[in-house]
C-alpha cells in the first residue's frame, strides 16, 4: 500500500497512512488542530473564485480571472471541522498542541503545490451520493477562451513556479477543448489529474494519458462495464508505449453493502487487463454522508457501513503497491 502521509505520535514515532485509511479509520477527526490548509491547495469553483482548500477554511483567496493571491508559509488555520474527509485537504500539514491525542502531527511531506478546479457541474451520470449541486444537464458556465485566460493569469502569477493542476466535477472531460487545456498546463511545465467517470471513449482516453494522470471513479449505478474494462487497458497499453509518467487510478466507489459486488468486479478486472496490478493504483473508496438538503457533503463518513465493511476499507482502501 502506498502510504504518503506522514503521522508522529507523541512519543516521537513515525506512522504512514494512505488517505483512505485515515479517513476509513476516523483518524482524520482534527476539530480544533493548527492546519496549513490553503498554503498548498487551492480550491477554484465553477466561476473562477479561489478559496484555501477544499474546505475553505483558508478563506477567499480572489478570482483566477482577476486578481487573487497566493497564501505564504505563515498563513494558519483552526480546524473547526469534525472530520477532514476531502483528499485535496488530507494531506496537508496539521498539528495539535494537546498533548493527549495519540498523534500530534499528520503531512505528506511531498505535497507540490496543487489546485483543484471544478470545472464544470455538467456530468452524464447522477449519482445518488453526490450533492445535488455539482452535477446537472445544463450547459456549461463558462468557455475554454475564458479558462485559458483564467490559466495565464495563474501563470503570470507563480512566475515560472510549477504545480499541479486536478480537474473535477461534473464530468470535466465533457468541458469543450478539454485535451488542450491540458496541454496548456504541461507546456507550462506542470501537471494535470483529471478526475473522470470512465464514460468517454478508448480513442479520448489514449490521447489523454499523454497530457494527464486519470482518476477514473467507478460508480456502480451508471457505469458500463464493458466499456470500463476496455478503456483501462487501453489507457495502460498507451502509458507502455509512450512510456509517461502520467499514472492511472481506478477508484472503486464502495457504498454500504457493496463490498461483494466490487469484489466479483476486481476479480474480472484482474483477469481481464494484463498487470493491472503492476500498472495501475486500485483503490477502495469509502463514501462521505450528505446534507439533509442533499446539497453539500458533510464531514462524516456516510452511515451504514457495518463494522467489517470499514475494518476492510481500512486495511485494504489501497490494492496495489503503485
Amino acid at each position: 500500500m502506498n502510504r504518503t502521509i506522514k503521522g508522529i505520535k507523541q512519543n516521537g514515532e513515525e506512522v504512514w497512512f494512505s488517505p483512505q485509511e485515515l479517513r476509513a479509520s476516523e483518524l482524520n477527526a482534527w476539530q480544533g488542530w493548527t492546519c496549513s490548509v490553503g498554503q498548498k491547495n487551492i480550491a477554484i469553483d465553477e466561476n473562477g473564485n479561489m478559496q484555501g482548500g477544499d474546505c475553505g477554511i483558508g478563506g477567499n483567496l480572489g478570482n483566477i480571472y482577476g486578481e487573487f493571491r497566493i497564501p505564504d508559509k505563515d498563513e494558519w488555520h483552526v480546524c473547526p471541522l469534525k472530520h477532514c474527509s476531502c483528499f485535496f485537504d488530507i494531506g496537508v500539514h496539521k498539528f495539535s498542541k494537546d498533548e493527549n491525542t495519540k498523534f500530534y502531527s499528520f503531512e505528506d511531506p511531498n505535497l507540490p503545490l496543487k489546485f483543484e478546479w471544478f470545472l464544470s457541474s455538467k456530468c452524464n451520470y447522477e449519482c445518488w451520493y453526490c450533492p445535488k449541486d455539482y452535477h446537472s444537464k445544463l450547459p456549461h458556465k463558462n468557455s475554454t477562451d475564458n479558462v485559458m485566460k483564467g490559466l495565464d493569469n495563474l501563470f503570470n502569477k507563480l512566475r515560472g513556479k510549477t504545480f499541479t493542476m486536478g480537474f473535477w466535477g461534473g464530468e470535466p472531460t465533457l468541458f469543450p477543448g478539454y485535451i488542450e487545456i491540458c496541454k496548456k498546463i504541461n507546456n507550462y511545465n506542470s501537471r494535470v489529474f483529471t478526475t473522470t467517470n470512465g464514460s468517454r471513449s478508448v480513442a479520448f482516453y489514449t490521447k489523454l494519458i499523454n497530457y494527464s494522470c486519470i482518476s477514473l471513479s467507478v460508480h456502480q449505478q451508471f457505469f458500463n462495464e464493458k466499456r470500463m474494462i476496455n478503456n483501462i487497458k487501453a489507457i495502460l497499453e498507451e502509458k507502455r508505449k509512450i512510456k509517461t509518467k502520467n499514472w492511472l487510478m481506478i477508484k472503486l466507489m464502495v457504498a454500504p453493502g457493496s463490498l461483494s459486488y466490487w469484489k466479483i468486479f476486481l476479480k474480472k478486472l484482474e483477469t481481464e487487463v494484463p498487470k493491472l496490478t503492476e500498472e495501475a493504483k486500485v483503490t477502495l473508496n469509502s463514501l462521505v454522508g450528505l446534507s439533509d438538503n442533499l446539497s453539500e457533503w458533510t464531514d462524516n463518513i456516510m452511515e451504514g457501513y457495518t463494522s467489517k465493511e470499514l475494518e476492510i476499507l481500512t486495511k485494504y482502501g489501497r490494492l496495489t503497491e503503485k
